[in-house]
């Protein structure tokens, strides 16, 4: 009986190891994962069950102990500084040990050669000086010694993982109680946008008047707050709405990048489960990691599918109490406590919006069709200079384009481009001429007369949307 309990004991301790590998594996650390499967002397032939995960085990302990004894376990705890110089001091002894031993392995073998022994002295001096090294961490006491740069830049650590690695110990400190809401948290913030769009305002071609719309609805508040407090607080909503293909979209990148904030781009996967009552705690913690996160524009693409002006008998009731939540939260972005969380959507029918919902989007940008000035702009990025020199060609383009959008006129030179091309991929296909040079702009104005008779605009009823602006 006592054997098979120290079996058992045995046992258990190996199991722990094999999931601290798994664990270590599963999320990045595979050097550790490594190093901890030589040290242990795991055998490759077992690994851990489908059905089991060290996660999955730490959060039922913690339900388990929350319903016995009513509050969750403290697993980790800050030691002291005392219990930290202990610990400094036996990291210490164990480098010097292993300096130690090396050491003497070392002379064993080089007693009998004076030149080799010189040369492995100084070896265990400078490796040493390495471990020696590696056991302390050293700080500058001053800020200003880095000359001007940033922790990530001294130690090469990419802006993404930096930006990643605070997401991370924010939410543990948001939740360091609630593993639901920690695990929605997390799955939240894989919407914020850690990599630079790289889109300015230059590159929105047109559009002038709803660039500056925009800048002095969201970017002027954010970078000069100010001039918006008190009676003339900023705008929390901003609805940009329009014909598809206009640009919105665009719009909301530039400000993304322009601005410098934390940028969530949420989408209906990112809020709408399948679950009770799951939707709701989604819009919590969203609005939560924003307000933590502030400055933050919280961008919804095609917000119309929130809530639309059906009416509560044709809405079910958990979109009932999604919808609820939804302008609860809105609602709170009123205060001046949250004047750095700006709510900013898209739509392509704004006549389509719940009208409670539409109130709380209080700043209404119209996004046109492009005018002639854009349209030219547009397609000077396609043209040739032959062409674009051409005033009669350009003047028949240009006015041909008249009800397209942005993302026809793209398509249109795409699908001319696509035409000048086959006869050259043809003949690449037989190997008959290579391609020497090679200028990504349209020469052939035929193809895109022939073109723009078969082509048509994909924006229909531009009429509902002057009206509805009017």
């Amino acid at each position: 009986m006592k054997n098979h309990e120290e079996n058992r004991i045995l046992e258990r301790h190996r199991n722990i190891l094999y999931l601290v590998c798994d664990y270590l594996e599963h999320n990045g650390y595979i050097d550790a994962s490594d190093v901890l499967f030589r040290e242990a002397r795991l055998s490759p032939e077992h690994r851990v069950c489908d059905n089991v995960d060290l996660e999955i085990i730490v959060a039922e302990y913690e339900n388990y102990y929350k319903m016995k004894f009513q509050k969750y376990p403290i697993l980790c705890k800050k030691i002291t500084g005392r219990e930290m110089t202990r610990q400094v001091t036996n990291a210490s002894k164990t480098v010097y040990k292993s300096i130690e031993t090396k050491a003497k392995s070392i002379s064993k073998q080089a007693r009998n050669d004076p030149v080799k022994e010189t040369n492995l002295q100084q070896k265990i001096t400078d490796d040493n000086t390495n471990q020696i090294n590696l056991a302390m961490t050293v700080t500058s006491i001053f800020p200003n010694e880095s000359d001007g740069r940033s922790s990530e830049e001294l130690f090469n650590v990419p802006m993404e993982q930096s930006m990643q690695s605070k997401i991370m110990k924010c939410i543990e400190k948001l939740y360091l109680d609630n593993a639901e809401l920690r695990k929605i948290a997390e799955d939240i913030s894989c919407e914020i946008i850690v990599n630079k769009l790289n889109v300015h305002w230059d590159d929105v071609i047109g559009l002038e008047e709803c660039k500056t719309a925009v800048k002095e609805a969201i970017v002027y508040p954010l970078k000069y707050p100010i001039f918006f407090d008190g009676p003339f607080s900023p705008w929390k909503g901003i609805l940009l709405y329009g014909p598809p293909g206009t640009g919105k979209t665009m719009l909301a990148k530039a400000v993304a990048t322009e601005c410098h904030c934390t940028f969530f781009n949420i989408t209906a996967s990112s809020l709408v489960s399948k679950w009770r009552g799951d939707s709701e705690k989604y819009i919590r913690v969203l609005f939560e990691l924003a307000y933590s996160h502030s400055p933050t524009i919280i961008f919804i693409d095609e917000i119309d599918w929130i809530a639309t002006n059906k009416g509560d008998c044709m809405l079910s009731e958990p979109a009932k109490r999604f919808r609820s939540e939804l302008l609860s939260r809105l609602d709170g972005l009123v205060s001046n406590e949250n004047s750095n969380v700006v709510l900013l959507a898209t739509t392509n029918s704004p006549w389509g919006i719940d009208a409670a919902l539409l109130r709380r989007l209080e700043k209404q940008i119209y996004v046109s069709l492009p005018n002639e000035v854009a349209r030219l702009g547009i397609f000077k990025l396609y043209l040739s200079n032959h062409l674009l020199e051409n005033t009669d060609i350009v003047n028949h383009i240009v006015k041909c384009t008249e009800r397209y959008s942005c993302a026809d006129i793209k398509l249109l030179c795409k699908q001319a481009w696509l035409l000048e091309i086959s006869p050259i991929c043809r003949r690449l296909e037989q190997k008959e001429t290579p391609v020497t040079t090679l200028k990504y702009e349209l020469k052939n104005y035929e193809i895109l007369a022939k073109l723009l008779k078969k082509m048509s605009p994909t924006v229909m009823q531009i009429d509902k949307y002057d009206t509805w602006n009017k």
